[in-house]
């Protein structure tokens, strides 16, 4: 630091001794660094709101707090080209018309990385944000009702930004609204509502994430052409939870996910809504599921190869009747078929097929989903396979049913 830099700070510690418990004033310090010069603040506690209005870089080296004390978005970054990290920013404001925050960015080219934050309503903001990095942060939302609570990370209108290998609990979502061409990859998200939620945002990427204790692991809502690959989703969160759930959405490459333990692995309404441009599951384990492809209608276009379905519960559900008939399936390990391989060609000498008995029951009357798995069901189950009162319904058939799991084979050779 510039000796004129340096007495700044000396004389602002030494004004804030006498009053230890109040933080001491940051702005100074942030308006006093030069364009493109470093602030390394002494270890202690320091007040927000801060607005950084040039490019400078701050470094707190883990021993930095900045408090909002319960008021406003504690850091806003409103220059290109700024780089914030080894900060501890807690206790934002509250209102969610203002989007209270711990650190919001309004620029471009910026870094945030390796910060911790906590306390605060939303984490981290991207609002007219492109070609930012947000990498290593660790982001601790409250403990209020999850309705209540505000996004980890939220990028807003914001495209080319990279949300990397930080960890995420207790918000709502880490959501992509208005948003394009960005990267969420290798994060950790838990205890909350949505994963990742994707509104009205395309090609995007969500790869290498880990999803667990959500509501919902990733959605896709009237966004189309994205990635989402190479991700565990694991223990929805509540008896409607999702791992991967798609609104409207066409394009989509969904391949070699983990989605384990929820009580849908995914969940298509009107998907594709363009017939044209289809939507690819390959590669995927779909493994203790309660169901794992649920659709509600069946839309034309959908291909489903080389994936394993393992101890689901119910493997394919269509609701309001009709079937998955419109989807094309192929080479999925189904670990339900019966067939053989004389051939030893590694598939089924005959398809494997799925029809609707009983499971009937609880898909066109909702309420009747509490007995599913019970002994009763079960045994009606039984009886209208043995002797079905009325003609079942035809849900899938896969010509080539693979006679071993195949999904991890196929990521062993990508």
């Amino acid at each position: 630091m510039t000796g004129r830099f340096a007495l700044l700070v000396a004389a602002l510690l030494a004004g804030g001794a006498a009053l230890a418990a109040e933080p001491l004033p940051f702005q100074p310090l942030v308006d006093a660094t030069p364009e493109g010069g470093t602030l390394e603040p002494p270890p202690g506690i320091y007040a927000g709101p801060v607005v950084i209005s040039r490019a400078i870089a701050i470094s707190g080296n883990g021993k930095v707090i900045l408090t909002g004390q319960g008021r406003g978005t504690v850091l806003d970054v409103k220059a290109n080209g700024t780089k914030i990290e080894g900060l501890e920013v807690q206790d934002s404001g509250h209102a969610h018309e203002a989007v209270d925050t711990c650190i919001r960015v309004e620029a471009n080219f910026n870094v945030i990385k390796d910060n911790l934050l906590h306390g605060c309503l939303f984490g981290i903001t991207l609002q007219h944000a492109d070609n930012n990095i947000i990498r290593r942060n660790r982001v601790k939302g409250t403990m209020r009702f999850e309705d209540l609570r505000g996004d980890g990370i939220r990028v807003w209108y914001s495209h080319g930004n990279k949300v990397e290998s930080n960890v995420v609990t207790d918000h709502r979502d880490v959501i992509i609204e208005y948003s394009h061409d960005n990267v969420v990859k290798g994060n950790s998200v838990s205890n909350g509502r949505y994963g990742t939620h994707f509104m009205y945002s395309s090609n995007n990427i969500a790869e290498d994430n880990t999803y667990a204790y959500n509501t919902v692991g990733v959605f896709s809502m009237y966004s189309n052409n994205l990635q989402i690959r190479h991700n565990k989703i694991t223990r929805g969160n509540g008896p409607a939870a999702m791992g991967i759930g798609l609104k409207e959405a066409s394009g989509l490459t969904v391949e070699d996910n983990d989605i384990d333990a929820n009580s849908v692995g995914v969940y298509l309404d009107q998907s594709p809504l363009d017939s044209d441009n289809p939507n690819n599951f390959r590669g995927n384990r779909f493994a203790f599921n309660g169901v794992a492809l649920l659709f509600h209608n069946d839309c034309e276009g959908d291909s489903v190869f080389g994936n394993d379905f393992i101890g689901n519960h119910s493997q394919v559900i269509v609701q309001g009747g009709g079937g998955a008939l419109s989807s094309r399936w192929e080479g999925n390990y189904w670990d339900t078929y019966e067939g053989f391989d004389h051939g030893k060609r590694g598939f089924g000498d005959s398809p494997f097929e799925v029809w609707a008995y009983a499971d009937r029951l609880w898909v066109d009357v909702p309420p009747a989903a509490f007995f599913r798995g019970s002994p009763m069901m079960e045994a009606l189950d039984f009886l209208a396979r043995l002797a079905p009162f009325s003609k079942p319904r035809l849900i899938l058939r896969d010509p080539r049913p693979a006679m071993h799991e195949v999904a991890e084979q196929g990521r062993s050779q990508s």
